[in-house]
């Protein structure tokens, strides 16, 4: 940071279960003690219920923090208008009642205290902001963010700013549509990966990637399958680093969990390209999305 004088941001996490946020010292980057709270949202009820869902989670955090609060930071699921703050979710059997409704100004009108600025960020690029604020991008020049889980995530960031458009990297910044093999790196590189490509080899449904990776100590279909997983993510991700100029790779998402199963394969299939990628796993785990969040109003 270019000032030491305090700083205090309020920074959510919005999915479609449930909100979490927290207050963050934007000088250290750290969350302040007892400021993270979690609350259920049904995201199919009514507009005024998730609203109101989400001020009670953020007036929690802001209340327990005892500082001055002075803007809220939110990482929202896509597609969203970060510009103008207003929802463009639809179809997908999730907050449907809020679509084109204005987050910020709904949030303010329910929320304890005077309105706050608000800003807001897709939640795969608050996930690589939190890291490079406090987590393990910090002080990284360029570095590429993977979250892996759902849906194939991703962000790429030059001296802790997102870049969405520059030679190397695909159009604002997302690989998920990118093609890989014989689909595309939403199809790749997620759960539906695991899920069909084990049921391919061994013909049995599972439900995600836990039980595979639950069953590899002792299912040698389920091994190799992590081991084909680390193979080809280390090929995809040697391209993007390749392209973007960078040497540092961070993944997150719900896979990473199992990162012991694929880092091996991962690492040597890097090391038979001569790649100089340095892979790590994201050390705030859920928490950096909510840190990411905060970090909108950090000046670098």
């Amino acid at each position: 940071m270019k000032t030491t004088d305090k700083v205090y941001i309020a920074g959510a996490d919005i999915g479609g279960s449930h909100i979490s946020s927290c207050v963050v010292d934007l000088v250290s980057g750290n969350i302040l003690p007892g400021t993270h709270f979690t609350e259920p949202i049904d995201s199919q009820s009514t507009a005024r219920e998730i609203v109101v869902g989400w001020t009670v989670c953020l007036d929690r955090s802001i209340s327990a923090s005892h500082v001055k609060v002075s803007g809220v930071g939110l990482a929202f699921p896509g597609p969203f208008d970060y510009d103008k703050g207003i929802s463009l979710v639809e179809g997908v059997n999730k907050f449907e009642h809020i679509f084109g409704l204005d987050v910020g100004a709904s949030i303010a009108g329910y929320m304890a205290g005077s309105p706050l600025p608000v800003r807001y960020v897709n939640d795969a690029s608050a996930f690589a902001l939190g890291e490079y604020m406090s987590g393990c991008a910090r002080g990284k020049k360029k570095v590429v963010c993977l979250t892996l889980g759902s849906g194939g995530g991703s962000a790429f960031l030059e001296n802790g700013r997102l870049v969405t458009s520059a030679p190397g990297v695909p159009a604002n910044g997302w690989v998920y549509c990118l093609p890989f093999e014989d689909t595309i790196v939403d199809d790749s590189f997620s759960t539906r990966w695991f899920v069909h490509r084990y049921a391919a080899l061994t013909g049995r449904s599972v439900n995600g990637a836990l039980p595979i990776a639950q069953a590899a100590a002792h299912d040698s279909a389920a091994k190799n399958l992590f081991n084909e997983y680390g193979c080809r993510l280390a090929t995809f991700a040697a391209q993007l680093c390749r392209d973007f100029n960078c040497t540092d790779l961070v993944l997150g998402g719900s896979i990473t969990g199992s990162f012991h199963l694929f880092a091996p394969a991962m690492k040597q299939t890097l090391a038979r390209m001569d790649s100089p990628i340095e892979v790590q796993v994201c050390s705030l785990g859920d928490s950096a999305a909510m840190v990411g969040g905060a970090s909108l109003f950090a000046n670098y």
